[in-house]
């Protein structure tokens, strides 16, 4: 299942997907990533782009804190819902269906800082395809702006050759992941499972295993500059988180 298929189907159970509450997640999540930003010179009302936005898990509590957020993302099915918990929520965002690799002719004005969390970038199965979205989000920021993403720690994650995500029980269903690696350890199908009662929710798609040199290299192959890789020990954030710098240079 291509990516915005399965972004398509999985907007309406995102939140299920998530062990706890995701609105409370998210505002977790919100902070995390507004200390980052401001560690950068990023706070609010400055400009934030969310280029991979999905139902909205960042782009809306940064908004909520006074960022001006634009979000995009693949699916408009994941827009849609991102619109809707605006809305629900008071939440004044911009939000635009936009492929990441091309999301700079969407847009079409330059920002403080472009982020994309939550393992967005390794839907992106080939060296062009990253490379196209890390020039678009490049060109949507303002000379010296910031970009911001975390991934899966894929070095970690191959070297233990881990298949899964344990089930987790919440609010009555049962969620989590099962992995299939390809041969040589480069792609990883990913399927997602939400059961409530005697329905099942069940959906897959291909991920890249993105090392994170890999990234780094990709990010300096277009211009990028003092990139800097943060555990989550050190950000707070769950996942790792990459950030580098469009320098003057490359603009």
């Amino acid at each position: 299942m291509d990516p915005a298929e399965f972004y398509d189907s999985l907007a309406e159970q995102y939140h299920k997907i998530f062990a706890g509450d995701w609105w409370r997640i998210a505002e977790r999540q919100g902070q995390v990533i507004s200390a980052i930003l401001a560690q950068h010179g990023v706070e609010p009302p400055k400009s934030v782009l969310d280029c991979t936005c999905g139902i909205g898990t960042q782009a809306l509590p940064l908004a909520q804190r006074g960022f001006r957020v634009t979000g995009t993302d693949l699916s408009e099915h994941a827009v849609r819902r991102a619109r809707r918990e605006a809305d629900e929520r008071g939440i004044d965002i911009r939000l635009h269906a936009a492929d990441v690799r091309r999301v700079a002719d969407v847009v079409n004005e330059q920002f403080d800082a472009v982020i994309s969390f939550d393992n967005s970038l390794p839907h992106l199965l080939t060296d062009d395809d990253l490379t196209q979205a890390l020039v678009s989000a490049r060109e949507c920021l303002r000379p010296d702006g910031i970009f911001a993403a975390s991934i899966r720690d894929y070095d970690a994650l191959v070297r233990d050759q881990v298949h899964g995500v344990m089930p987790r029980i919440h609010d009555g269903r049962i969620s989590g992941q099962a992995w299939t690696w390809s041969d040589d350890y480069r792609t990883i199908e990913i399927t997602v499972f939400v059961i409530e009662g005697e329905r099942a929710n069940v959906l897959s798609t291909t991920y890249r295993a993105l090392r994170r040199q890999e990234l780094t290299d990709a990010l300096q192959a277009v211009g990028f500059q003092d990139i800097r890789w943060l555990d989550p020990e050190t950000s707070g954030f769950y996942q790792p988180v990459v950030t580098a710098h469009r320098t003057t240079e490359s603009a």
